[in-house]
């Protein structure tokens, strides 16, 4: 679950940012965070991207030039980097989190406060730009922080899942994916990860999910991100024949609960796509376990992805 590469020609980015230079720092007290923002004494609005479980810093390495020349201070946090021991590769940095358990949350609030003691980042104007589990962890940060003036989600989630990693080989259904203030948020558990870890590209990631999602009904208020919470920008991007969760039906549910609570939400929903959504892009790749057609999804990335840039920047004002 992934935010997926753009491979875009970025015809939105302003003429005289395209040759322009970038600047890329390092984010003191992050391992491998980065920032990426154009040289010069301008303050930049912020917008953290935040990758789906791939984790390491691929997606910020993508987003963060691109971003960055629609004129923000576009920000790569990677906060997972997955440790299979003998069951996968190394992991890419050793010093993050290899098991997605219990990821901090409050670690943006943090991240908020070191970005602004660096030149030319303005930390007034904040925003998350997320997919998948990523989406996650945003929806669940701008529920808690009323300061995210914006937020872009693609394949977006309404709840807290269960945390994996190799410790869940045995302990299934025991741990959450996120926690805040130390302590782990209630999270709704999957039916047959083991089995889909052991089963590997074969696995029916949807069906875990909406199986788990059937089985708990009972815990579904608790796991519930609370979006109705969140009074800033929001906008969603999802398929409904995403194949690795139920994204489309995730986020009409997110567009529900804040319906409910007289909230507006920018939902861009496309029946024959899939997971594959991010960027602007519109080759028409394979995408095999993500679902959706490779032509569905090329036409809904060049669709979305003018909407996106405006969404950013009317929540921004880079």
């Amino acid at each position: 679950m992934a935010l997926a590469s753009p491979a875009i020609a970025c015809a939105e980015e302003a003429p005289q940012s395209a040759t322009a230079a970038i600047e890329e720092t390092a984010i003191a007290g992050f391992p491998h965070a980065r920032l990426y923002r154009l040289a010069g004494p301008r303050q930049r609005p912020v917008v953290v991207i935040l990758a789906g479980a791939e984790g390491g810093d691929g997606a910020g390495k993508r987003f963060g030039p691109i971003l960055a020349r629609l004129g923000y201070a576009a920000v790569s946090l990677p906060y997972y980097s997955p440790n299979w021991g003998s069951f996968g590769p190394p992991p890419e940095y050793a010093d993050l989190p290899g098991s997605f358990i219990d990821i901090r949350v409050d670690q943006i609030a943090g991240l908020k406060a070191q970005l602004a003691t660096m030149p030319g980042v303005d930390t007034s104007r904040f925003g998350l730009f997320a997919g998948s589990k990523g989406s996650e962890f945003a929806l669940i940060a701008a529920s808690r922080y009323p300061w995210i003036a914006g937020v872009v989600a693609y394949a977006p989630s309404d709840l807290v899942w269960e945390g994996w990693g190799l410790e869940m080989v045995e302990a299934e259904g025991t741990r959450s994916s996120f926690a805040f203030d130390g302590k782990p948020l209630p999270f709704m558990p999957y039916r047959g990860f083991v089995e889909g870890l052991m089963a590997g590209d074969k696995a029916d990631l949807r069906a875990i999910h909406e199986n788990g999602r059937a089985d708990h009904s009972d815990r579904e208020t608790a796991a519930r991100i609370p979006v109705d919470a969140y009074r800033g920008k929001l906008m969603l991007i999802a398929g409904d024949k995403d194949q690795l969760w139920n994204s489309g039906r995730m986020a009409r549910n997110i567009v529900a609960t804040r319906d409910a609570a007289g909230l507006k939400t920018t939902a861009l929903l496309y029946p024959d796509a899939g997971h594959d959504l991010a960027g602007g892009s519109t080759e028409a790749r394979d995408d095999p376990r993500g679902g959706g057609s490779p032509d569905a999804n090329a036409k809904a990335r060049g669709d979305a992805w003018p909407q996106v840039v405006g969404f950013l920047r009317d929540a921004l004002r880079p």
